[in-house]
């Protein structure tokens, strides 16, 4: 069974809560219904799942609701087991199928007679602005794919390995090398197969390499499917399917930078902006976006028009590699170029640990570092560059950045396969720290 973060979250929901429902988010198949569905075993005598995908004319019966008891006499109906006052949770799955449902939340969540949770992964592209909810009605939580932590419990890494990782960052003192060795190469796994639960599930059960990447090529085309559903214009629903399946290759450009020349030549960023903004929303792809000014707050240095995207999870970014490349990164070959999915893979960590938006740094005259990043309740800007072979010392546009006296940069990061060291005001730190940060 593989084990997440969020069963300690929903935990402390159940224990905390006042009046409020659980909303959980996230792009589809990183186990949201899963990880609810053993919540409700585990922590209730009975549970309600209302699924709107499954249970299609579930979204009528809730529509024609008139008053919160006959929506409680309604949902009993769909039920197939009684209701417990008190000892149930009521999980409302796909709600992004029943508008009605989210407009229900708020006098459903201070109903005493049980708790509930919604689900549903696709509610930042619809029209329903479930954030605009009285506060206090609703907690919200965000779901990703499996960070790397959660991927190597997957694959036998035992958490107290993780407390020695933890206690070694915070000392800035070498990983022992049985540790290091057995991470990295774990590392280089995740990069492999990615943090979506089905894929690890076929993985580390079958550690058959064409069965998981055909499941992988399968969330891909899940992903396509949803930009026609979800998007009714044609035209519009066809430039969002050509930006997703152009950001390998952007990807595997010099500067990882997008183009969005390369997608349309007689529109400008502005044009197409609702495009991206789409796939973001939808939560398939990641955007780093370029800061000219390495100045805290970042947010006020941002330049929406430039920018990088990766993927929600690299593993499937490397779906779209060819199978030779699947032994190399087995192997750790050299002649493999893995700089695009090593960042992928970091972008996807900072994530996945908090940082609701990321970027980069890029100038003329410096050149461009990977990611900036602000210091967890320090108003401190702290540069991160991600390297994947031996040159991990050459890191010139760094070293320019970290010399520009106005931005009083106190120290970086470079993330590497190797271990810890610290070099003046530069912090080597393995890859699998990422999520440290």
């Amino acid at each position: 069974m593989l084990e997440r973060k969020i069963s300690k979250r929903l935990l402390e929901w159940k224990s905390t809560k006042h009046s409020q429902g659980l909303l959980v988010t996230g792009a589809r198949q990183v186990g949201k219904t899963f990880a609810i569905e053993r919540f409700a075993r585990e922590q209730y005598a009975s549970s309600i799942k209302i699924d709107f995908v499954e249970q299609p004319d579930a979204v009528g019966i809730i529509a024609g609701a008139r008053n919160l008891d006959d929506l409680v006499m309604r949902i009993t109906a769909l039920a197939s087991e009684p209701l417990q006052e008190g000892k149930t949770l009521l999980f409302f799955d796909e709600v992004q199928r029943c508008g009605d449902s989210i407009t229900w939340m708020r006098y459903l969540a201070a109903d005493p007679r049980f708790d509930v949770i919604y689900s549903g992964s696709m509610l930042g592209v619809e029209a329903y602005d479930f954030r605009s909810l009285p506060v206090g009605t609703i907690d919200i939580v965000e779901m990703f794919p499996m960070d790397f932590e959660e991927f190597s419990w997957a694959c036998g890494v035992l958490p107290t390995l993780w407390d020695v990782v933890r206690q070694c960052y915070a000392e800035e003192r070498e990983v022992p090398d049985f540790i290091h060795e057995r991470l990295i190469d774990c590392f280089y796994r995740y990069v492999l197969v990615g943090g979506m639960p089905e894929v690890v599930k076929t993985y580390v059960t079958t550690k058959d390499t064409q069965a998981m990447r055909a499941r992988q090529k399968s969330i891909l085309d899940a992903c396509r499917a949803d930009i026609t559903r979800y998007v009714r214009d044609p035209e519009h629903s066809q430039r969002i399917k050509t930006i997703f399946n152009a950001v390998p290759a952007q990807l595997n450009k010099e500067n990882r930078r997008f183009a969005v020349s390369g997608i349309d030549k007689t529109r400008r960023f502005l044009q197409l902006q609702p495009d991206f903004d789409w796939l973001e929303n939808a939560g398939v792809v990641i955007p780093v976006r370029r800061v000219g000014d390495a100045a805290f707050p970042l947010g006020l240095q941002c330049e929406n028009g430039q920018f990088k995207l990766y993927m929600s999870d690299c593993g499937l970014l490397f779906s779209t590699f060819g199978s030779q490349d699947v032994e190399d990164i087995l192997l750790r070959a050299e002649t493999l170029n893995l700089g695009l999915v090593f960042e992928n893979a970091v972008a996807q960590e900072l994530r996945a640990a908090g940082r609701d938006s990321l970027y980069y740094y890029s100038t003329r005259g410096r050149g461009e570092v990977d990611f900036l990043i602000e210091k967890r309740n320090l108003p401190e800007v702290v540069p991160v560059e991600v390297k994947s072979g031996k040159g991990f010392r050459r890191h010139a546009s760094l070293d320019n950045l970290m010399r520009v006296e106005n931005y009083h940069l106190k120290e970086a990061r470079v993330l590497y396969p190797g271990n810890v060291m610290r070099e003046g005001s530069v912090l080597y730190l393995p890859l699998y720290m990422t999520g440290l940060l």
